[in-house]
């Protein structure tokens, strides 16, 4: 695949001094998912979203953050993604994805530069990550060397059997529902990668290795906004979201 570049000047939306800067952190957006809970002939993250490919949203929002200074997205090996937005805030790059999340996330750490100490990863089919959201994921990493945004639950949990009965009742307190951003030290998350490799380890999310090689991961307070679109509800979930985003933005600008 011809490498794609984009690489307009920097602005920074935060001047938090216990931030990484720009130029030692970047994204690494996994997309290359085949989508099979929202299945059609066009791959999720390339279908339309209010005007948008579902994944050009979530690479709008945190290139024009001013938080990170470059951008790779990992796409179907073989596919014809969409053409970049105009207008991004960082350099993009993008590399073909892996037969799974965790090979997709490598091959997005192996085209960073080497000035990259820092890296975010945030799922392509989540187009609503706010600035301060990226924020507070990245000030929990620069404290402990690792955080994932997540969300506490509130629901009672059950385990259910094969049968569909109630097997058991497990506590809620100290249970979380991860989502991303998840940032790490780039050393440390390339070491999990390479022990995942050669322990036949798969893991779901980022946290998930770092955990597997004894890594403290901060649990940061996320967003109920900050939806994973799955199904097809999703979709129109999203955009009402947004909907309602830009409404409230209109009602502040009055």
């Amino acid at each position: 695949m011809k490498p794609n570049y984009r690489k307009p000047a920097l602005k920074r939306a935060f001047s938090s001094s216990a931030l990484p800067g720009p130029d030692e952190t970047a994204a690494i957006v996994p997309a290359a998912g085949r989508g099979l809970r929202l299945p059609g002939a066009v791959a999720k993250q390339f279908r339309n979203l209010s005007g948008k490919p579902l994944f050009h949203h979530c690479l709008l929002r945190i290139a024009r953050m001013g938080l990170l200074g470059r951008i790779v997205v990992a796409v179907p090996p073989g596919s014809d993604p969409p053409a970049l937005p105009d207008g991004l805030g960082a350099e993009v790059h993008l590399v073909e994805g892996g037969a799974r999340r965790q090979d997709s996330v490598r091959n997005g750490l192996d085209a960073l530069d080497d000035g990259v100490s820092w890296v975010v990863v945030h799922d392509g089919a989540r187009p609503l990550v706010t600035p301060e959201l990226m924020e507070r994921c990245l000030l929990g990493a620069a404290e402990t060397g690792a955080a994932i945004a997540a969300l506490r639950v509130v629901d009672t949990v059950k385990v259910g059997d094969a049968d569909g009965f109630i097997e058991a009742t497990r506590p809620r307190e100290g249970l979380w529902l991860a989502q991303t951003p998840q940032v790490a030290r780039r050393e440390l998350l390339v070491r999990a990668m390479e022990w995942a490799d050669a322990n036949d380890f798969e893991g779901t999310d980022e946290a998930a290795l770092l955990e597997a090689i004894g890594v403290r991961v901060k649990l940061v307070e996320g967003s109920a906004q900050n939806i994973k679109v799955t199904s097809p509800g999703d979709m129109e979930r999203a955009a009402r979201l947004m909907e309602l985003e830009q409404g409230g933005q209109a009602e502040a600008s009055t």
